[in-house]
């Protein structure tokens, strides 16, 4: 099936780790390798202006994104399976769909966003990751 998994992962939902791990059991072939990847919202680079102060200023939080996804890769650990973890910054589905270019993954898997009225079906990130993908793209609700 798949052998290079893309798991864009909310820390701020970390509910959603039984259902992603049983989703990579089922997508992954074998063994193979599965990437967490944390986008950092809040530091959109681009047209915005990002205004940095001080290099120790971006440190502490980096750490604690990093911390809670090597957790959630351990919580996820599969037999045969190389876990990474990533974290990046800016528009969550630019970084998706650009680090899946990089890492040439076969299959994106992630958890649909709660529905309002703007992204009623699957949430305004899943739906620009599954529009845009070059690869497989799963979406958990």
């Amino acid at each position: 099936m798949f052998n290079q998994i893309l798991i864009p992962v909310d820390l701020v939902h970390q509910e959603h780790v039984a259902e992603l791990r049983e989703a990579a059991r089922l997508l992954i072939d074998g063994s193979g390798n599965i990437t967490l990847l944390y986008v950092d919202p809040t530091r959109v680079h681009g047209d915005s202006l990002v205004v940095q102060l001080d290099e120790s200023d971006d440190a502490e939080p980096r750490r604690e994104a990093l911390t809670q996804l090597q957790g959630l890769a351990q919580s996820l650990q599969l037999e045969n399976v190389t876990m990474n973890v990533i974290t990046r910054e800016g528009a969550a589905h630019d970084q998706i769909l650009e680090y899946a270019a990089e890492i040439s993954a076969d299959a994106i898997l992630m958890m649909a966003s709660r529905p309002g009225l703007t992204d009623y079906f699957i949430g305004s990130t899943a739906e620009r990751v599954v529009r845009h993908a070059d690869c497989s793209v799963f979406v958990i609700r």
